[in-house]
């Protein structure tokens, strides 16, 4: 067996030391043929996880990276010094950045793993405006009726269409209220054709029509959904948050406001939208395409940025993008995505920033692909996951 091939097998095993992990780097990022073999092993040696990323494309726009002339020295031989990690989970399905340090751990990774499969998340929850609730099968197709057997929405699968409503115009506005629990996701057609798609952990509370009074088509969210609205000059759409409001005319958007996140960002995908914040709606912010707009709930102040709008709108297509994220948030996200309960007695790794894609994988996969990187003990018991150092 060659040097490099008992080094690719000790990095898949978690036995790398600092040292090991550099030399592969250094002979990983000498030559093509080098590269290519690096590829085969790794397709070879790890059949226990699921790989959907695109290696190929993913490793040239590193290595792009690393030739911008607008990266300082210092920037460059971070990135180097980060290029083992990198390139290693780059062709293995997921690329994960963080910080190698040179007291870094060398145990392999153990998995106690249950019996039990996690469970799913509870049923989805609507209430309507007569205060009678019902609750919705992802699966189901069926017409949804009020109190007296009126018709008010129908239902197809993971979707429901809200229209056809006899209120008169001139009439006070009634509000439904609807719940997605934590491991799914659901789309809402409102009765002014507007779509709204509702993360994990969200709830919306909507009109059940737009024909009253109010001079705005008014929803209220927690959580995080996309919407695409359907433009109405006479009738604005705002969506209003606990601390941020959005006003639109026509657009598509992404709103993220959960209450255990520090922030609330709106990503502008199509069109115009003015961000503020509800107590100083004179202050609004106009996002073009492609900007994001972040208010930090602690200093209550905005932040501007250009993004790539794909990494916030990616579950919609059960893609789990990992951006730049402490260890902390993706467990999080893992919490709402998968709908587990982590307890985490590795509180040093809660600051460790990571990125990285899964495509469709299940919570297994994603924390293995992770510990690859950055290796850590967890144990699974039902929908309860223990991490330990």
């Amino acid at each position: 067996m060659s040097k490099h091939l008992l080094l690719i097998d000790r990095f898949l095993e978690g036995s790398i030391s600092p040292d090991e992990r550099i030399a592969l780097k250094n002979w990983v990022l000498e030559s093509e043929s080098n590269m290519d073999f690096f590829k085969k092993r790794i397709k070879e040696s790890s059949q226990d996880i699921s790989f959907d990323f695109d290696s190929d494309s993913a490793y040239q726009k590193f290595l792009k990276s690393l030739e911008s002339g607008k990266k300082s020295k210092k920037h460059v031989q971070k990135l180097l010094k980060y290029a083992a990690i990198l390139a290693i989970l780059l062709t293995s399905g997921i690329y994960i950045n963080r910080q190698l340090k040179s007291s870094a751990s060398t145990t392999p990774i153990k998995v106690v793993e249950s019996k039990e499969t996690p469970k799913t998340g509870q049923e989805i929850m609507i209430t309507f405006s007569d205060g009678n609730s019902k609750t919705l099968s992802s699966d189901a197709t069926e017409k949804v009726t009020d109190s007296k057997g009126n018709i008010i929405a129908s239902q197809r699968g993971n979707s429901l269409k809200f229209g056809g409503q006899k209120e008169t115009r001139g009439s006070e506005e009634l509000y439904n209220e609807i719940y997605i629990p934590f491991g799914q996701t659901f789309k809402l057609v409102l009765s002014d054709g507007t779509l709204v798609w509702l993360n994990a952990g969200s709830k919306l509370r909507f009109p059940t029509s737009f024909n009253g009074s109010e001079k705005t088509r008014t929803v209220y969210l927690d959580g995080e959904a996309y919407l695409e609205v359907v433009t109405n000059k006479q009738k604005p759409f705002i969506v209003n948050t606990q601390e941020v409001g959005v006003k639109v005319l026509g657009t598509k958007f992404n709103i993220a406001s959960y209450d255990t996140d520090d922030y609330i960002a709106t990503t502008l995908v199509e069109g115009s939208v003015n961000v503020y914040e509800t107590r100083a709606p004179e202050n609004a912010i106009t996002l073009s395409p492609n900007f994001q707009a972040k208010y930090q709930k602690i200093g209550n102040n905005f932040s501007t940025t250009l993004v790539d709008t794909d990494v916030f709108t990616s579950w919609m297509r059960d893609r789990l993008i990992i951006d730049n994220l402490k260890f902390s948030e993706i467990l999080a996200k893992l919490e709402r995505k998968y709908f587990v309960q982590f307890i985490n007695k590795a509180g040093h790794l809660n600051n460790e920033v990571f990125k990285g894609e899964f495509v469709d994988e299940d919570i297994e996969s994603v924390l293995k692909t992770i510990s690859l990187s950055t290796p850590f003990n967890y144990e699974i018991n039902q929908n309860t996951i223990t991490i330990t150092p």
